[in-house]
């Protein structure tokens, strides 16, 4: 969809977010897109909080495949693209439903 050097930028950028996730010092990645206005959010034990940033790492790991593919195969097959938006849709679906079922609070 966009260029290879954008696809390339966005892969690096989601594998040290999603490092950043994995090693638990995500909280200011996420205190930070949660916005000034955001209720705030019950304070969880540092077990949930590790879950809750290993979900992150995960979204991101998922997202940073799913670039990695597009580098290497939009330019030849074109119906990636599709693929692509299909997939992200449904990597974003699923973290939603995992997050709504384990952590109601938000």
């Amino acid at each position: 969809m966009f260029s290879i050097e954008f696809s390339i930028f966005l892969a690096v950028a989601l594998g040290v977010l999603s490092v950043v996730f994995f090693m638990g010092k995500g909280n200011g990645v996420i205190d930070a897109f949660q916005g000034k206005n955001a209720p705030k959010r019950k304070k969880r034990t540092p077990e949930e909080d590790r879950k809750y940033q290993r979900v992150f790492g995960v979204f991101c790991l998922l997202l940073m495949i799913d670039e990695i593919m597009m580098i290497f195969l939009a330019p030849t097959n074109k119906i990636w693209n599709i693929v692509s938006i299909v997939l992200i849709v449904l990597i974003f679906a699923g973290v939603i439903i995992y997050l709504k079922k384990n952590f109601p609070e938000g």
